[in-house]
């Protein structure tokens, strides 16, 4: 766990004051956004279309799925973590420390990519199959920003199990300018230490779970030995999912019949994974035997359902989506060579 990657301490400009940090979280978004513009450009190529539209493509999956995804979370939660604040529009805008819904930013991801490919008369099909890979890609990317902040963490498991992990009370970020600061700087208490102590740091001394900051030098020294309970590794298997649903999409890919089966596909085979590692989650509370699910997989179990439907009217439609980008151009270059034609015989 490593919340912060490097805190360089605070830029002070007049009366404001900016932390210099460079966020795991964050960090992880940047090179997920990054590898799936890479892998959607090198897909666009070898589908025969413009590689220059993946990025814009991207651009707006990102901006998409971070709003939608932060929106999902603030809804879900605003009565618990926002709502009693005084100023609760700055603790919306933080995204810096966790706190999106995937299936919020999908919603609206796919919303602007659909209205841009619509727009421009792209074929839509064929450019939903392009960058539906990509996507996982960049969600193993974010796993492992949630294993870095230390949220989307797994339910208590036994000592002995094989794959237990266990959180420090708070991450300690490699300190650069702010050097007055205790070992932990600028980062905050890990979800999971939080949830699992709920009250003193060790049981019997009374003491209030502070925030790390509040530390003295010798309290932060003997905090940063402190350690969770074991959990199951939630994120790992997160990661290690999105990577193999990222592989089976391009296998697909290869041997879809019709455009748009890979997008489809990656509707049913997500949720039907992400509805079983809801089940390891110890984030939010669910009781699979008492039918009392998580938000996550009520949407998952809905989203398969379309996903069924999208596959059956799949069959229904043509193979291809359109004519590819070679022939468009060739049509365009067509129609004003008729069109000079035309004006020299009426001449």
């Amino acid at each position: 766990m490593r919340q912060i990657i490097v805190d360089f301490g605070q830029l002070q400009i007049g009366g404001w004051h900016f932390a210099l940090r460079i966020y795991g979280y964050g960090l992880m978004l940047v090179g997920g956004f990054l590898c799936g513009i890479a892998l959607g450009r090198w897909r666009a190529r070898r589908f025969g279309e413009d590689p220059r539209v993946v990025p814009t493509l991207g651009l707006l999956a990102l901006a998409g799925g971070v709003v939608g995804a932060r929106a999902a979370y603030v809804v879900q939660h605003w009565d618990r973590q926002f709502a009693w604040r005084a100023e609760p529009l700055g603790e919306v805008l933080n995204i810096t420390s966790g706190g999106l819904i995937y299936y919020g930013g999908v919603v609206l991801a796919t919303a602007l990519i659909l209205a841009y490919l619509l727009i421009r008369r792209l074929p839509v099909r064929r450019y939903l199959d392009i960058i539906t890979p990509s996507l996982m890609l960049g969600l193993a990317f974010g796993r492992v920003g949630c294993f870095l902040n230390g949220c989307c963490y797994g339910r208590r498991c036994r000592v002995d199990f094989p794959l237990a992990i266990t959180f420090p009370y708070a991450s300690r970020p490699l300190l650069k300018l702010d050097a007055a600061s205790n070992c932990f700087g600028g980062a905050s208490i890990s979800p999971v230490f939080a949830a699992q102590a709920a009250g003193p740091l060790r049981p019997g001394d009374g003491a209030i779970l502070r925030a790390p900051q509040e530390l003295s030098a010798t309290e932060a020294r003997w905090a940063a030995k402190l350690r969770s309970l074991p959990v199951q590794p939630a994120q790992v298997y997160g990661i290690a999912n999105a990577l193999l649903i990222c592989g089976l999409l391009l296998l697909i890919s290869r041997l879809r019949r019709r455009e748009g089966t890979v997008f489809a596909w990656m509707l049913i085979l997500y949720p039907i994974t992400r509805f079983v590692l809801e089940s390891i989650r110890g984030d939010n509370p669910h009781e699979l035997l008492a039918l009392r699910l998580t938000h996550n997989q009520y949407t998952s179990a809905g989203t398969v359902l379309a996903a069924a439907v999208l596959l059956a009217l799949l069959r229904l439609t043509t193979p291809a989506a359109g004519p590819f980008l070679a022939q468009r151009r060739a049509r365009q270059e067509v129609r004003p060579a008729s069109s000079a034609r035309t004006r020299k015989g009426k001449a």
